[in-house]
């Protein structure tokens, strides 16, 4: 049958989008198949009306497979990045699989600042600190995802595959984050968390070096 899942809860954008003419309602409805546009009044727009965000369908939103769950997440995100918007979430997610771990099929969902969604099992939840994690991956090229477009192009010879530099702990204020940067995109992954700083830089080099 395949892995399934079922989402409750609502996906928030940055600021509200308007909307231009009254018959973009209807292309918001066709979007997603288990998420309903979230229509608000607003005034000094054309139609009287915006976009907050995205609403689970509680009539459609049921178990469903993996794949499907996340055509409607690409759709969203790809509205978002036209629109340039932000995304947050209230939304969390169980699956029905049988892992070892209880909490391992249920979590939250959050958006990085890429604006691309991400499962956090409840098992990694422990004081919040997986979710900002999540939230503030920054690099690219540390996963495996749609491709995105590459780096502006350089006088300087590309290398074939992305270096990466060592950890580098950053101070800020009472905290320091560690830092797994990447040279080619000139982007850090930023963590409080110094393993999971080490296993994203060794992931990365095992995948791109070995």
């Amino acid at each position: 049958m395949g892995y399934e899942l079922y989402y409750k809860g609502r996906i928030t954008f940055g600021r509200p989008v308007s909307l231009a003419r009254p018959d973009e309602e209807d292309c918001l409805s066709g979007l997603t198949r288990f998420f309903t546009p979230v229509i608000e009044q607003a005034e000094g727009t054309s139609t009287g009306r915006c976009i907050t965000g995205f609403q689970v369908d509680e009539e459609t939103g049921d178990w469903a497979k993996s794949w499907s769950w996340r055509e409607d997440f690409a759709a969203i995100e790809e509205f978002a990045r036209c629109h340039q918007v932000t995304l947050s979430a209230d939304l969390r997610w169980q699956g029905d699989g049988c892992p070892a771990h209880p909490a391992d099929d249920r979590g939250h969902v959050v958006f990085d600042v890429h604006g691309e969604h991400h499962q956090v099992p409840d098992s990694d939840s422990d004081n919040g600190q997986a979710v900002e994690v999540h939230r503030r991956r920054s690099c690219t090229c540390y996963r495996d995802l749609a491709p995105h477009p590459a780096p502006a192009s350089s006088p300087e010879p590309v290398p074939e595959h992305p270096t990466v530099g060592p950890l580098t702990p950053i101070r800020s204020g009472q905290l320091t984050d560690y830092a797994a940067h990447c040279t080619d995109h000139g982007q850090i992954v930023f963590t409080p968390d110094e393993n999971l700083a080490r296993a994203l830089r060794n992931e990365h080099i095992a995948r791109h070096h070995g």
